[in-house]
């Protein structure tokens, strides 16, 4: 899978790393580790991101390096890396136009939903994270991890894995993290960083969340919409409001959850969650134009707030009562 990539790495001199909008840990992770390593090998690197690299992921050695997209590709990139990008339209329309003018374009993401779009893909569809991916190119290439490395590798895993706690938590992956960790990753440390710390922001967020979530289904399905009314009332950065879903899944009985927010020009973001391996929520997201995993997956919708949630509800309620 990673002959083609690696060609045209070793071919090339100058690269842009980057990944979707709203970065999670594995998006930014992976884009630092492939940054850092490509820096390894004596090539030249520029690390984008629309949105920068979120402040949970400050401490990753790298992470102030994760620059806003600029107006114009530099004249001597030469190679345009998407990781952890199942559609090029989720990098934002001024990667996009980026990446159309680049000489040669890869796309490294662990997504069944990738749409394949790069000159070479290298697509691991039952990966639990694009870190996986980009650990295993590593190896490829003959990098030797250090510890900054080490660190964004493991932050991509263990937060695209809800922490080691989903069904994509195989013997495989462990075998990964702990090669990983014999780099010198601090695991109490970095665990601490990630999903000890709570600023008073988040703390507001959880407690508007819980007390306007919504249960239908007899249960079995819990959502919660983000408005943008209530997004000024609390002054809420988009930072702030990229993981409610994780507040509302791990109620008794919650098969699916969703997460509606209320973004800018009309766009409606939604997260979905399933807890249960029968609701596939990639197949739900796909009947709305989104995509993702089976247990997790997003869409960007267009419209009215109330449409937009009725709609994928009903999807979901669909599904569930398939079951039976």
């Amino acid at each position: 899978m990673y002959k083609e990539i690696c060609q045209a790495i070793h071919s090339c001199h100058s690269f842009v790393v980057i990944s979707h909008i709203r970065p999670d840990g594995d998006a930014t992770g992976s884009t630092i580790a492939l940054g850092l390593a490509l820096r390894s090998l004596g090539k030249k690197v520029r690390m984008w991101n629309r949105d920068g690299a979120p402040k949970l992921f400050s401490f990753l050695e790298g992470s102030s390096e994760v620059e806003c997209i600029p107006p114009a590709l530099p004249e001597d990139v030469d190679c345009f890396i998407c990781v952890d990008t199942a559609d090029l339209k989720r990098i934002g329309d001024e990667g996009v136009k980026l990446f159309n003018q680049a000489p040669l374009t890869l796309n490294i993401d662990h997504h069944h939903t990738n749409k394949r779009y790069a000159d070479h893909n290298a697509v691991g569809g039952h990966d639990a994270a694009c870190g996986c991916l980009i650990y295993e190119l590593l190896r490829v290439l003959g990098v030797k991890l250090n510890k900054a490395m080490a660190d964004a590798l493991y932050a991509a895993i263990s937060t695209d894995t809800g922490s080691f706690k989903y069904s994509s938590t195989t013997p495989r992956v462990m075998r990964i993290v702990a090669d990983i960790m014999e780099a010198g990753v601090d695991v109490g440390e970095i665990n601490r960083m990630m999903y000890d710390e709570k600023d008073p922001i988040s703390q507001k967020v959880e407690a508007e969340v819980l007390s306007n979530m919504v249960f239908e289904e007899n249960g079995a399905i819990s959502h919660y919409s983000m408005t943008k009314q209530t997004k000024e009332r609390l002054q809420l950065d988009m930072e702030a409001t990229k993981d409610l879903v994780d507040i509302i899944r791990g109620w008794q009985g919650v098969k699916a959850c969703a997460i509606f927010e209320e973004e800018h020009d009309d766009v409606i973001r939604i997260s979905l969650r399933s807890k249960d391996p029968r609701v596939d929520v990639s197949a739900i997201a796909g009947k709305h134009g989104g995509g993702g995993h089976c247990m997790a997956a997003g869409i960007r919708m267009r419209g009215e707030l109330a449409a937009c949630r009725e709609a994928v509800l009903n999807t979901i309620k669909e599904t569930l009562r398939s079951l039976s």
